[in-house]
């Protein structure tokens, strides 16, 4: 019973991150703002700054952070 409940949490834990990583994508994209992507994650906006800082992702301010951000979105989702 309790392997069953570990699992329903890890699967909602996973598709929560997918949520999130999903949604910083579209602002590595520059399609969203940061308080948008928060708002498609379902998640405070500095939940989602946490998140960030705990992954080592840069706040998006030019091009080169952009693409830092994408590379490392890519990175954490093919973690296994």
């Amino acid at each position: 019973m309790a392997i069953g409940k570990m699992q329903r949490y890890a699967k909602v834990a996973s598709r929560r991150e997918v949520e999130i990583l999903d949604s910083l994508k579209e602002y590595y994209r520059g399609k969203w703002s940061l308080g948008r992507a928060a708002e498609a994650a379902n998640i405070p906006t500095r939940a989602l700054m946490d998140y960030m800082q705990k992954h080592k992702l840069p706040y998006y301010s030019d091009r080169s952070d952009s693409e830092d951000g994408l590379k490392k979105v890519s990175e954490i989702r093919s973690a296994p």
